[in-house]
């Protein structure tokens, strides 16, 4: 269990590693600086999602047995694109200890649901007030326009496949 954890902390950290460079190395070829704020971004994005599930699942005291390699439920959606990359993309999963997660009320269970939802949006717009430092404008506006795109995303398709759907089935 703690491995998975771990490479979650070493993405963000690397991904909090990337952001400061790309701002405050301005020797860098714009290019390059623009590519470290990608992955910045990523990483912010990406393993936030999980880490937030394991932190707030704890608090609730909800357990996991391990972290795994899946598939996003996005898959189900059936969207021509997206759909097809996410059934090639591996996704950080988390087994939940069923006996822990039934003895959680709902309130708790919706919220460790909800929580890697939540913090995917949530997260990445830390980038964005910067990412109008790197140069251009443009580059600051496409960064809030994959920031926004992602939350809408999110917004509009968790509730039908993903965490948000599943925080909506809990009873009670």
């Amino acid at each position: 269990m703690p491995q998975g954890a771990t490479i979650c902390v070493i993405g963000l950290a690397l991904g909090v590693l990337a952001w400061q460079m790309s701002v405050v190395s301005t020797q860098y070829p714009l290019f390059l600086r623009i590519l470290l704020f990608l992955f910045a971004w990523f990483s912010f994005w990406f393993f936030i999602h999980d880490l937030a599930h394991h932190a707030v699942g704890k608090m609730f005291g909800i357990r996991f047995q391990y972290y795994f390699l899946g598939r996003s439920a996005i898959r189900k959606l059936n969207l021509p694109l997206v759909s097809s990359l996410m059934r090639r993309v591996p996704v950080f999963v988390l087994k939940v200890d069923r006996s822990s997660l039934s003895g959680a009320s709902p309130r708790k269970r919706r919220w460790m649901y909800a929580s890697g939802a939540v913090a995917s949006m949530g997260l990445p717009w830390i980038i964005v007030p910067s990412s109008f430092s790197l140069g251009p404008y443009w580059v600051g506006v496409f960064f809030v326009m994959l920031v926004l795109g992602n939350t809408l995303f999110t917004l509009y398709f968790s509730p039908k496949t993903g965490d948000l759907y599943r925080a909506k089935l809990v009873k009670g």
